[in-house]
């Protein structure tokens, strides 16, 4: 404690005339205005908080690459979609498969000559050069997985990791080329649309998602709790620091102690208004005993937990009922407008139009002739069959045949889930008038409002009751679909 109380002594002069000078209104504003600080004060002091904090820190609105193909998420459907549509379904489907095929091996689910078979079976199916969903990998790595599933000493047991190689090279071309245009591309925009309008978006989804991020943090100026974002964004980029080792131990201090001075001690020129066992509990982590330790990744938790769920309760929900909100669904409508045009110009195949992804069913019972492809007769036994989708997850080809009911009845709902008008009422159409047809299209109606957003501010109101009555209609329809 001396230690701290040495090196932050310099600083107590300069700041004692303003924490003088702060009005009863500054003060108010602190964490501890919350009737419920006492209890998140207590719970924030178990050894569970740094593992909570840490299952909070991602966004489903920009997942990575590995958790969008490897964990049960209802983005996958998208993502193969744009890979079917860039001719590029193979790469994912190879890459599924073999994780299947790993997973299978190392449960010891399967006989050894199944297990050569379905190697055979995936080997033929993607990396032959006859094959029909054919990788072009190069030939030294066609030899070598070959060799690995028929070993040379006449085993019937090939190498659990016979295809790594293969899946390393379609893996890399994937996050290169094929992962940055889908994060630019329609599909990535439906699906973020449909997670802003649906009832499960959460805080985290938006503090790690950097567009959506942008408007958050101008809502919280204007509703005057930028210090709480700027104090979590700060203590995030110290927890990364510290476990990514990006900086020494004596620049970890320094930065752990410019986080403490400025919003954590009694001085400090944004207080928080933490307790003193608190601020105790911080200014012991940073003052390690030895000092070449620097302080620990949880040196904040405590307070980093109490941050989130002020922001969770509080705040949270104004921010989803706010103009700033519905501008950034605005926003995201009006680029997916434009990609619109580009997007309908070529036909969309569903997910199943290209070769199953093998199973444990299939794996197992492989017909008599192993080399060629396993296909499947039926839209629903192959979604039944996919491992890679989670059984929980909706899937968008479910929707494809629906028609809705009610006001959008003349119409179906796209595997993009946008409403498309049956061609059996475009002659109606043609004899309403123009204002209709302008009046009708809720893209165009916000695109006109955001494009004069900056001229009146009653302009911005009217797109967010416009946009708030869009989302409440869609999710209406959705639930009726779900219920039928």
């Amino acid at each position: 404690m001396s230690f701290f109380r040495r090196f932050s002594s310099s600083n107590k002069e300069k700041t004692r005339d303003r924490s003088q000078s702060r009005n009863r209104s500054e003060i108010l504003s602190g964490v501890q205005q919350w009737p419920y600080y006492r209890d998140l004060a207590i719970e924030s002091g178990h050894c569970t908080i740094p593992s909570e904090l840490a299952s909070l820190r991602y966004s489903r609105l920009n997942r990575s690459l590995y958790n969008l193909v490897y964990t049960p998420n209802d983005e996958l459907n998208y993502f193969i979609l744009y890979m079917e549509s860039c001719s590029l379904s193979s790469y994912l489907k190879f890459i599924l498969d073999v994780h299947v095929f790993e997973k299978l091996t190392r449960e010891s689910q399967t006989k050894n000559t199944d297990q050569q078979t379905s190697a055979l079976a995936l080997f033929h199916r993607y990396l032959s050069i006859d094959a029909n969903y054919l990788i072009p990998i190069d030939d030294e790595i066609r030899r070598t997985t070959l060799s690995l599933i028929c070993p040379s000493n006449n085993s019937t047991t090939p190498d659990p990791h016979c295809f790594r190689t293969a899946r390393e090279y379609a893996w890399s071309l994937i996050e290169q080329d094929a992962y940055p245009g889908y994060l630019s591309s329609a599909y990535h925009v439906n699906y973020q649309l449909k997670m802003l309008t649906s009832n499960e978006l959460q805080l985290h989804d938006i503090l790690y998602n950097n567009s959506s991020l942008a408007y958050f943090i101008e809502f919280s100026e204007q509703e005057k709790f930028i210090d709480l974002v700027r104090f979590w964004l700060a203590i995030e980029h110290f927890y990364q620091s510290t476990i990514n080792r990006m900086i020494d131990s004596q620049t970890l201090t320094e930065n752990a102690l410019n986080i403490y001075e400025q919003y954590i001690s009694l001085q400090a020129s944004a207080r928080l208004g933490f307790d003193d066992a608190i601020r105790a509990r911080v200014e012991c982590s940073i003052c390690q005993p030895e000092i070449d330790a620097g302080p620990s990744s949880d040196t904040f938790d405590q307070t980093a937990w109490i941050v989130y769920v002020i922001l969770q309760r509080e705040y949270f929900p104004r921010f989803l009922q706010s103009v700033i909100f519905y501008r950034h669904i605005s926003d995201l409508m009006l680029k997916l407008r434009n990609e619109d045009t580009a997007l309908t110009s070529r036909p969309i195949k569903t997910i199943e139009s290209d070769t199953t992804s093998i199973n444990s069913d299939n794996l197992i019972q492989t017909s008599s002739s192993p080399l060629l492809p396993t296909t499947t007769t039926t839209t629903q036994s192959n979604r039944q069959r996919n491992p890679s989708v989670s059984s929980s997850c909706p899937s968008i080809n479910q929707d494809v045949g629906i028609k809705s009911k009610g006001k959008f009845s003349m119409g179906y709902i796209d595997p993009l889930g946008r409403f498309i008008r049956d061609p059996d009422v475009d002659t109606y159409d043609s004899a309403l008038s123009s204002n209709r047809k302008t009046t009708s299209n809720p893209i165009q109606f916000i695109a006109n409002l955001v494009r004069n957003e900056q001229e009146e501010l009653a302009q911005e109101e009217a797109a967010a009751r416009f946009a708030e009555s869009f989302i409440n209609e869609i999710t209406n329809m959705t639930a009726n679909l779900d219920n039928q």
